[in-house]
């Protein structure tokens, strides 16, 4: 009777213990036996080897002893944005989105920019009340480790996400939500306190991404060094924190599968790392970070080539109006409820600015808001220098410059004293490099709905809720202006710049139209490699 050689198992994370186990058994014979099988065939390979090696024309010299090659470098993205955070109702910001985008999957999502939603995991979405919202799930969904997904796994996330309420998350999003009830494995029945038409929205946002109930906790957010385990089209190999590994998800049934078979995602220190690295041709993409000194290098490189190239090799993309600054108080600060000092801050800001309002050009139920240009002219009322804290994320691209310009303005106030403190999400003031979760309105006015001042907080209230809950258009648009223009009066959230983002890929690897998530974050489905 033929004997079969057990095979080296390679490391797969997802493998459940149970496979595992039977993968690494041979049933039915005792630990003696298997031992000696094993000793058999590693005999015969060696005969084997001997009879090959040895089989050769008298005379011929041996053939030489083949060298092992060099590993392949694996397809690489390259970015100052490190993913901080794995667990998707907890992602408040844009680098972790990337994560949730590709390797998570929501009921619904949209093109990059787009005001219509399309489906996702879910086959289709729809109000079958005025506050019910009714979806039904793709077949033969599972997620990453095999296990399938279900209405229960949807229920189990959009009230965990809720429930956790992670401050600055997408969670917000869903406050109307009451309950959610699961008829069968496929339906999802959304019922709502009140009506609202952007409901569908929330659950196109990270905080709404669909996790595995058996593997993540109902209470408790999920630490990075813990599975990973979405149903999106990458599935995650290796994380450690300024790198993720991905692999493609064969299984996935949604609307963006993913073209390469795997990717690494590196976050790196700083700008010239990432040229060095596009130099030496160890990176196919490089998606943010680069300065403004290296964006106008290579911008005259591709307008210099007649093949629109850059020295290294690479083409380059412009996202126009992609890159959005905004100063944001925090609710915390005891200086945010000084009327004075929050208008000095906004006229002194004022000749540097270039966005006019919270919503950017181009979100549909943009309304300009805030005054561009003039002399700044800020009335400092107060005897003494008030001392404020400015934040940042120092891997954002000019970071460090950009903070420190912001300071310089506000300095020259005579009424001020800032210090910089990269990193400080508790500073009085953080200068934020923004994308919203989707590209609408509402989701950018979201980091002034969510800390109103008390004084109009009903009175935003009662605007948002009116928004949400009309569907004429002219109507909503009012509403959006309102909500637009008090912000402008409170001037707790204040619009900086709206500027291009450039993106650069290596000769050879192309970007689908729908290489972006709604809110214009990196999908790395859409990237395929020549």
């Amino acid at each position: 009777m033929s004997e079969t050689c057990p095979r080296a198992e390679r490391a797969n994370p997802i493998l459940s213990f149970r496979e595992k186990r039977r993968r690494h058994q041979l049933p039915g014979a005792p630990r003696e036996q298997r031992k000696m099988r094993l000793a058999r065939c590693v005999l015969a390979g060696a005969a084997l080897l001997l009879l090959v090696t040895g089989c050769r024309t008298p005379g011929e010299r041996p053939a030489p002893t083949p060298t092992a090659s060099a590993t392949p470098r694996p397809f690489t993205v390259m970015s100052t944005d490190q993913i901080r955070v794995t667990d998707p109702a907890a992602i408040t910001d844009a680098a972790s989105t990337v994560l949730a985008l590709n390797v998570f999957q929501r009921l619904m999502t949209a093109d990059p920019g787009g005001s219509v939603l399309k489906p996702d995991a879910a086959r289709d979405c729809l109000f079958t009340t005025a506050t019910t919202y009714t979806c039904t799930l793709n077949d033969d969904l599972a997620f990453h480790n095999g296990h399938p997904l279900t209405s229960s796994d949807v229920k189990f996330s959009i009230e965990r996400a809720y429930r956790l309420k992670i401050p600055g998350s997408s969670a917000a999003a869903l406050s109307s939500l009451r309950r959610v009830q699961t008829p069968d494995e496929k339906t999802v029945r959304f019922v709502l306190s009140r009506p609202d038409t952007q409901f569908g929205w929330a659950l196109a946002s990270p905080a709404a991404s669909i996790v595995d109930e058996e593997v993540y906790d109902a209470d408790r957010v999920q630490d990075p060094d813990e599975p990973i385990i979405g149903s999106g089209p990458f599935l995650v190999t290796k994380y450690t924190g300024n790198q993720l590994q991905l692999s493609r998800y064969d299984a996935y049934v949604g609307r963006n599968p993913a073209r390469l078979p795997a990717l690494v995602y590196r976050s790196v220190a700083d700008s010239p790392t990432i040229e060095d690295a596009m130099t030496r041709g160890t990176v196919d993409v490089a998606w943010r970070g680069l300065d403004s000194a290296a964006v106008t290098r290579f911008n005259q490189q591709v307008r210099q080539n007649p093949d629109h190239l850059t020295i290294s090799g690479f083409t380059e993309s412009v996202l126009s109006g992609a890159r959005i600054l905004q100063l944001e108080w925090s609710p915390t600060s005891p200086m945010r409820s000084d009327k004075a000092l929050r208008q000095a801050i906004a006229v002194a800001l004022q000749g540097d600015r270039t966005s006019d309002s919270i919503v950017p050009t181009g979100v549909q139920g943009h309304t300009a808001s805030f005054p561009l240009g003039g002399k700044a002219s800020p009335k400092v009322t107060w005897k003494n220098r008030i001392n404020l804290t400015l934040g940042f994320d120092a891997s954002m691209p000019n970071g460090q410059d950009l903070a420190t310009q912001i300071r310089g303005r506000l300095e020259n106030t005579g009424g001020l004293s800032v210090q910089l403190k990269p990193g400080d999400l508790n500073a009085d003031l953080n200068l934020v490099d923004r994308k919203a979760w989707t590209s609408t309105a509402l989701a950018w006015l979201q980091p002034y709905l969510d800390a109103p001042l008390p004084a109009v907080k009903s009175t935003v209230s009662t605007i948002e809720t009116g928004f949400r809950a009309t569907t004429d258009n002219a109507a909503a648009n009012r509403l959006l202006a309102a909500l637009q223009k008090q912000s402008a009066v409170d001037l707790t959230v204040l619009p900086i710049s709206q500027s291009d983002e450039h993106l650069y890929v290596r000769r050879g690897v192309e970007l689908s139209g729908g290489s972006f998530g709604p809110g214009w974050q990196l999908g790395f489905f859409g990237i395929s490699n020549a």
